[in-house]
């Protein structure tokens, strides 16, 4: 029992290490603006599903990082702005 909470304890301990770091909501903004502006027809890069989604947003946040307008995590950044997308199309 007791090796069972030292081994709890320490996996808490180190969960937050793992944990991929929040995105900038200024940046998340930017590549949101970047996808929507390289796509001025939404309704048509939704039709695309999350794959087409996910190809805007790389493309969006590889661009911003290649200007130095995205400096953070760009997984997280592309990440979380690619279901901002995705919230849109869904009507959300």
């Amino acid at each position: 029992m007791i090796r069972k909470i030292a081994f709890l304890s320490f996996s808490l301990a180190l969960a937050p290490s793992f944990a991929q770091p929040a995105a900038d909501p200024a940046e998340v903004d930017a590549v949101v603006a970047s996808i929507k502006a390289s796509n001025p027809d939404l309704k048509s890069l939704c039709q695309k599903g999350p794959e087409g989604i996910r190809k805007a947003s790389t493309e969006a946040v590889t661009s911003l990082m290649s200007s130095g307008k995205v400096k953070g995590n760009p997984q997280a950044t592309g990440g979380e702005a690619g279901q901002k997308v995705g919230r849109e199309c869904r009507g959300g």
